[in-house]
């Protein structure tokens, strides 16, 4: 997958890179849309577009923002820009095109997005959208507006229909709210990967290893939504490989007193692989138990026993395989 970024400059002009975007003559089906989660109804867009580029004989392409727009929940992102593109260019789209969501882009109007963005930087032939699609200078674009300038310059516009769980349109806000309430199980179905957290392992107190129990520990990234605080079932992927594992989440009341900011501790079964400095990928599958403080560090290291126990029963006994491609 090609990645190509962009600025608006001071002329309100596009610069690209690579600056050869609009040069070519490859010309595009394009699904339009901030794609956070990359869940079950964004995949049917991507899908769709797919299916029309192959008809057509188009490119493949995704438009995404870098950061979020100011539509989407701040520091609420269930996937990372670097998380979202890893997960679309598993579903095999040759270009993914990266707005900045700066000053210039959040003034744009819808007829300048139009102009700039979807016919002259990305080339678009065909452009795909889920029903209730919104654009431009305070979201005043919509799927009408789209179909009928589309209409003057040859460009088609096809609209998705959302994919619906249990009577409800999936939606990146339900996933937000199933994540924020510990209901990964309920996540994973409406993603149809599990919910996600990467990044590079620190080098933490140690007072894991110290008892026992060493653990891989990764910060919550800036804008990443957090979950609800406590004891997961996960798997934890490392150069290509899935690792059955458990997973602390919050602030550690027990051993922290002094707050900071929420960091999740994951300790693989049965390994023993330096992970310090590495790249990691922590998969939150089932919710255990909350976040709690304890008397002493014996009851704490026998309630960790305990979660020990009921985590390799969850995977033992869990029937669907952990699916981690996109995460590597």
């Amino acid at each position: 997958m090609v990645v190509w970024n962009c600025i608006i400059n001071q002329d309100g002009k596009l610069i690209s890179t690579p600056s050869s975007a609009a040069e070519t003559t490859a010309s595009r089906a394009v699904a339009l849309g901030f794609f956070d989660g990359v869940h079950l109804g964004h995949q049917r867009i991507f899908r769709t577009m797919k299916e029309i580029a192959q008809k057509e004989g188009l490119r493949t392409a995704v438009q995404t923002f870098q950061s979020p727009p100011a539509s989407k929940e701040q520091n609420n992102l269930i996937t990372t820009y670097a998380e979202r593109c890893r997960l679309i260019s598993h579903m095999k789209i040759d270009d993914l095109f990266a707005l900045p969501f700066d000053d210039k882009v959040k003034n744009m109007t819808p007829e300048a997005f139009m102009e700039v963005c979807i016919r002259d930087w990305m080339r678009t032939k065909v452009v795909v959208v889920g029903c209730d699609y919104r654009f431009g200078l305070g979201r005043a674009g919509d799927v009408k507006l789209l179909r009928k300038w589309g209409s003057k310059h040859g460009i088609q516009v096809i609209t998705v229909d959302p994919v619906e769980d249990e009577g409800r349109r999936i939606s990146s806000s339900w996933v937000r709210e199933l994540i924020a309430s510990g209901d990964v199980e309920k996540a994973e179905h409406l993603l149809g990967h599990p919910a996600v957290f990467s990044g590079v392992v620190e080098v933490g107190q140690q007072l894991g290893r110290k008892l026992g129990f060493p653990t891989a520990n990764i910060r919550v990234p800036e804008q990443k939504m957090i979950p609800k605080f406590g004891v997961y079932a996960s798997a934890y992927v490392y150069q290509d490989k899935i690792f059955p594992s458990i997973t602390n989440i919050g602030m550690r009341p027990t051993v922290n007193k002094e707050g900071g900011s929420p960091l999740t501790e994951t300790m693989l079964f049965d390994q023993h692989i330096p992970l310090y400095g590495t790249f990691g990928t922590v998969l939150l599958l089932k919710f255990i138990r909350p976040e709690q403080e304890f008397g002493s560090l014996d009851e704490l290291k026998a309630q960790m026993l305990s979660d020990q126990d009921t985590v390799r029963g969850y995977h033992q006994s869990r029937q669907i395989p952990v699916r981690f491609e996109g995460y590597v």
